[in-house]
């Protein structure tokens, strides 16, 4: 199966499940984007995948986990039930390593390395809480624009955390 008829017939599976664990449309819109984009970026082993949608589900519920977190709202990850059985156990360490880093205590660290631009982004989207379309109509841009300059700053910052020896992956 190609990657454009999986993402067509995928997508309103993951927005309505990522809408029914946030309640948010705007949240929900967001994050299946990004769901989607994470699955563009791994296009080759995506489509090789033994169960693509169960890759969608569980980017979707690890992209959810993260956004609870950034708004600071109680709810354990381990209740986001994805409906499907998970038997991927190099993704259940991955998702539970990036559960065990307290990002509060290298966002400095972190951010001292970022530039003066990159740094404006990171406040408004990951700690002001803006969201894209907000952010693009500040700044005279597009969103697909400003969401480009998110993929490159998390690249950035993954790396970095890489050098810090945070991250065994």
């Amino acid at each position: 199966m190609q990657f454009e008829e999986i993402c067509k017939e995928s997508y309103a599976k993951i927005y309505n499940y990522v809408l029914a664990k946030t309640g948010n449309k705007e949240a929900a819109e967001d994050i299946t984007q990004e769901v989607f984009f994470i699955a563009y970026q791994n296009k080759d082993n995506f489509c090789k995948h033994e169960k693509p949608l169960a890759f969608l589900y569980l980017t979707a519920k690890n992209l959810t986990c993260e956004y609870f977190r950034k708004m600071k709202k109680e709810i354990p990850c381990e209740k986001i039930e994805t409906g499907i059985k998970n038997e991927d156990v190099f993704e259940q360490i991955c998702s539970q390593k990036e559960q065990e880093i307290d990002e509060g205590l290298y966002r400095e660290q972190i951010l001292s390395k970022l530039n003066k631009s990159e740094k404006m982004l990171y406040q408004k989207y990951y700690v002001d809480k803006e969201n894209m379309s907000q952010i693009a109509g500040e700044l005279g841009i597009k969103e697909t624009a400003v969401r480009m300059k998110y993929v490159r700053i998390r690249k950035k910052v993954r790396k970095m955390v890489a050098n810090l020896g945070l991250s065994d992956f």
